[in-house]
């Protein structure tokens, strides 16, 4: 996979919003921004559960999952659009979502969850090691206490 596959956040937004114009495909478009905000595919979505802060706590993790772009979560309606009875026709949706990919309606899940994971590390601020931290740490190991 190269870096030309990678959807750009405009290319994601113009998919979500095409998909959901079209009748009989929001339930579709509602994962497809799932997948495009948390950055996981439709199998660890299965049992989120939402937080009041839009995060969302997955049934195997411990931390709750923070949207990478926020407004996202509102652009997108993701909460008040989430299908009723979700659960009973999860897999359904996830099939049809592939379909989707397979006609070109919208990008490769794998595509986008890469975006996810280029985007994370983009916007992850590196954290600078302390002024004078390293000749600390070497003050600490050279001296015997």
């Amino acid at each position: 996979m190269n870096l030309r596959s990678v959807p750009r956040d405009q290319e994601i937004l113009d998919e979500f919003f095409s998909l959901s114009s079209k009748p009989g495909f929001e339930k579709i478009a509602w994962l497809y921004g799932m997948i495009a905000v948390y950055g996981k595919d439709p199998n660890e979505l299965k049992h989120f559960v939402w937080n009041e802060d839009n995060s969302i706590s997955l049934e195997h993790k411990k931390r709750p999952l923070h949207p990478l772009h926020p407004q996202w979560v509102f652009l997108f309606q993701l909460k008040e659009k989430q299908p009723s009875k979700i659960k009973s026709c999860w897999e359904s949706l996830s099939q049809t979502l592939a379909a989707a990919q397979d006609t070109g309606l919208v990008s490769r899940i794998d595509d986008v969850l890469l975006a996810h994971k280029v985007r994370k590390i983009y916007y992850t601020p590196s954290k600078r090691p302390q002024p004078g931290s390293f000749q600390k740490k070497q003050k600490l190991l050279l001296c015997p206490a």
